[in-house]
């Protein structure tokens, strides 16, 4: 028997939540939009919130009109529908256009497909060994201009900070959605097929026990500050829900306001976790 959860939280108070997810019986997905520095823009009217909850609503749209399809061709639908939704009124051959970091999972009778486009994380945890799934390919571009805005305490002063969060997010759009760049959901639904995809079974026999969807600003608690491994992270989430796990984050961060004990480049990021566990039938 499958039993799904799912928790998200902005980061900051007052601050649109640019994270969405959605929860299904044989779905699960998780979107994270991308902001784009104000001077920059982005070309489009509505921003990077519509475009993570409209994308996944297209994923839960293609996914009720073909439960058996792929999460890879649900994503290129998703794509799709979410560039028609807003082709009239926005510029979506602008370099900002909005895009979104996605993880789905769909629950097949015997098995669990998934798929992870952008820094969103899959864990699984199949009784043998817990597998994680996480595309590095943004994290290993624009290292210099990177490196300028993760340190300890950020900039001098928040004028110069916000130059180099510019500098940083022009330098990611050059490798955008390019070969030998990452990949991401923004206007071209091929970008789909440059997902990590993979399937594990045998879910209605035991063999996950569970598996987590996350944001990165949810996964940081394991990956940037290593206050968890994956294994007890997963255990937080059993016993209090992805809400508990994402209480912790949080608690951690107001902690370090600083960012001297975890230096990262926002203080406080848009977290969103879905859970699922597994109990056998005759249980």
């Amino acid at each position: 028997m499958l039993d799904l959860r799912g928790a998200t939280l902005p980061g900051r108070v007052g601050k649109p939540n640019e994270d969405a997810f959605a929860i299904l019986p044989s779905l699960a997905v998780v979107a994270d939009g991308a902001t784009s520095p104000p001077l920059l823009g982005d070309g489009c009217i509505h921003g990077p919130a519509w475009y993570a909850r409209r994308l996944v609503a297209s994923v839960v749209a293609a996914h009720a009109d073909a439960p058996d399809s792929k999460p890879v061709d649900l994503l290129s639908l998703a794509i799709e529908a979410t560039t028609a939704a807003h082709a009239d009124t926005c510029d979506l051959g602008h370099p900002g256009t909005p895009s979104s970091t996605v993880a789905i999972m769909t629950f097949q009778p015997a098995s669990v497909r998934w798929l992870v486009l952008g820094d969103c994380t899959m864990v699984i945890d199949a009784g043998d060994g817990i597998d994680v799934v996480c595309d590095e390919r943004l994290s290993n571009t624009s290292e210099a201009e990177r490196a300028a805005v993760k340190v300890p305490g950020g900039a001098s002063n928040e004028a110069e900070y916000g130059r180099r969060i510019e500098a940083l997010v022009v330098a990611q759009r050059s490798h955008r959605n390019r070969p030998g760049g990452f990949w991401v959901a923004a206007a071209d639904p091929q970008a789909a097929y440059e997902a990590y995809t993979g399937e594990v079974g045998d879910a209605c026999n035991g063999r996950i026990n569970r598996a987590a969807l996350l944001t990165d600003g949810a996964s940081r608690i394991v990956d940037i500050y290593r206050t968890l491994t994956w294994n007890t992270a997963l255990d937080l989430m059993d016993t209090a829900g992805p809400t508990g796990l994402l209480c912790k984050l949080r608690t951690l961060e107001r902690a370090d306001q600083t960012a001297h004990i975890y230096p990262r480049i926002k203080l406080s990021d848009d977290a969103t976790a879905v859970f699922a566990t597994w109990t056998a039938e005759n249980d």
